[in-house]
């Protein structure tokens, strides 16, 4: 028998080479004749937000840049892209960059349009009821999944917590999965960035809330991966490799929107809120023990994952117990081999690290229930 399950993205998604030119258009048919582009340092110094935001003025489009976004965005950056949208009155947001400006900006129009701060949203004072302006998402890197998702991740300093929020009109309106613009990317961050696009869609494919439109999903996005996320990472101007590392990422983030994530994403969100470190590096560091941990509670799965990195055919059992390793030795051929302790993850934070850990939602779709017990396993097999 088949479980009850339901499925609905409010997102648009144009996929192509050259992609970006339909935006200023795509503005213009709703009206939008001023947007507030959200991107960060980085997409402006290496001249990708001026390819966008060059084709929205050459379209008379007015353009408003905000660019005060942190690698892990935090609620001052939100708040402080709120106050820019209402004083600027744009009647969009355009993100152009990773996760990162992506999850800022879902949340600038929400903050917005209801008139706080974010921080009533990331405590449960205050939730999301209007929702803000329309919202293009333009991702500059393959993997966050940000693009196809309603969530946005948003570190705290005033409750010590990193944790996502949602609400209505928090997913993009439209998003434009373009791979030219991630011609540039670096290796490192390349390899980062896919490791990324496969913990959504391999955890929402272990995750007790998978559905077969979930399950088929996270596949796809997986055997893209696998195919390509080496050839990415050593060439990265295969536009082959970079469109199907975009779709992965576009897939595991839809993936992950219909049946959730589990206890890499809960172990992941203290260390990175603690270290600052990349989310896709902690991603790889715990995907290994997490796979080793989960395989009694879904076999076939993981066994299926081992297999679809290169594990052998063999029986569920082998090929399961292989995949962690399987995922391990792909990390190292990337350049992600490095253990948390290697990045400074301290013994005496463990406990917090834990503690942290058990607060999130996220474990009760892991395949096992977490635990304190579980969640310290997969974090100290990760050192």
């Amino acid at each position: 028998m088949f479980d009850p399950f339901q499925y609905f993205s409010p997102i648009e998604f144009a996929f192509g080479a050259g992609r970006r030119s339909e935006i200023p258009g795509r503005l213009a048919a709703r009206g939008v004749e001023r947007v507030l582009v959200v991107t960060d340092a980085g997409i402006v110094n290496a001249g990708i937000a001026e390819q966008v935001e060059r084709l929205l003025i050459e379209a008379g489009i007015g353009v408003e840049r905000f660019t005060d976004v942190k690698s892990n965005p935090t609620v001052e950056n939100v708040d402080a892209g709120a106050a820019m949208l209402t004083a600027t009155r744009a009647q969009a947001l355009v993100a152009i960059g990773g996760g990162s400006p992506i999850d800022a900006a879902k949340i600038i129009g929400a903050a917005a349009a209801n008139g706080c701060s974010s921080h009533a949203f990331m405590t449960g004072e205050r939730k999301i009821e209007i929702a803000g302006v329309p919202l293009v998402a333009v991702p500059t890197t393959a993997g966050s999944g940000a693009e196809s998702a309603k969530v946005s991740v948003l570190v705290d300093h005033a409750t010590g917590e990193k944790k996502g929020v949602f609400g209505p009109g928090t997913a993009p309106w439209l998003t434009v999965l373009d791979p030219e613009l991630m011609v540039g990317l670096p290796p490192w961050l390349t390899a980062a960035t896919g490791i990324d696009a496969l913990s959504h869609a391999l955890e929402a494919y272990l995750g007790r809330a998978a559905s077969p439109i979930s399950d088929a999903l996270a596949e796809q996005s997986m055997r893209l991966v696998a195919g390509y996320v080496e050839r990415a990472v050593e060439n990265g101007r295969d536009l082959e490799a970079r469109s199907a590392m975009t779709i992965a990422s576009a897939l595991g983030g839809l993936a992950k929107e219909q049946s959730g994530l589990g206890i890499l994403h809960a172990v992941a969100m203290p260390v990175g809120y603690l270290y600052d470190l990349h989310h896709g590096y902690l991603c790889a560091a715990l995907m290994p023990a997490t796979l080793d941990c989960n395989r009694s509670a879904a076999l076939a799965k993981t066994a299926w994952i081992g297999r679809a990195f290169g594990v052998s055919d063999g029986d569920d059992e082998t090929a399961a117990a292989q995949a962690g390793s399987t995922i391990r030795a792909l990390n190292e051929r990337i350049g992600l081999g490095a253990g948390l302790r290697e990045s400074g993850v301290r013994d005496e934070d463990h406990d917090r690290i834990v503690a942290d850990a058990m607060t999130s939602y996220l474990l009760k779709n892991n395949p096992i229930t977490g635990t304190p017990e579980l969640c310290r396993e997969v974090l100290v097999a990760s050192l």
